[in-house]
This record gives structure tokens, C-alpha cells and sequence, in this order.
């Protein structure tokens, strides 16, 4: 699976990758979540956003508001 790069309405830029699934091929099969881990310059631990199988597919706005949900205050 591939990075996705999102900015939230705070301004912060999030990169974002599947977390590791353990054992085998790596791959997500359909019908089950993912986890994504997201780290931005900002926040000092990556947060981890639960999604859908097709997060691929989902707007960037839309990953960017779940991410913003779950993540803490930006350090100064």
C-alpha cells in the first residue's frame, strides 16, 4: 500500500502509512479495517486513525478530519 500525504484544517501536514498487520503478505484484505499510523512535525507520536479497507479511495479532506479528531494539540 502506498503513503497518503493529507493537511488538516489547522494547517498541519500528516503523512500517513498502513500500520503492519503482522505475519504475511502485508496486503489489507477486503472487508477489513485498517490502521493507519500519522505523523506530522507538530505532534511529537504518530496517532493511529482507524479506517475502512478502501481508505485509498476516501478524500483527503475526509482522512484529514479523522485524523484531526484523534490527534493532540500542536506543541509550540
Amino acid at each position: 500500500m502506498k503513503d497518503c500525504i493529507v493537511t488538516d484544517s489547522a494547517g498541519r501536514t500528516w503523512t500517513c502509512v498502513p500500520a503492519p498487520l503482522g505475519a504475511g503478505d502485508g496486503s489489507a484484505r477486503q472487508g477489513q479495517d485498517v490502521v493507519l499510523s500519522c505523523t506530522t512535525a507538530s505532534v511529537s507520536a504518530p496517532v493511529a486513525v482507524k479506517v475502512g479497507w478502501q481508505w485509498e479511495t476516501m478524500s483527503a479532506n475526509g482522512l484529514a478530519r479523522l485524523i484531526n479528531q484523534v490527534s493532540p494539540v500542536p506543541r509550540q
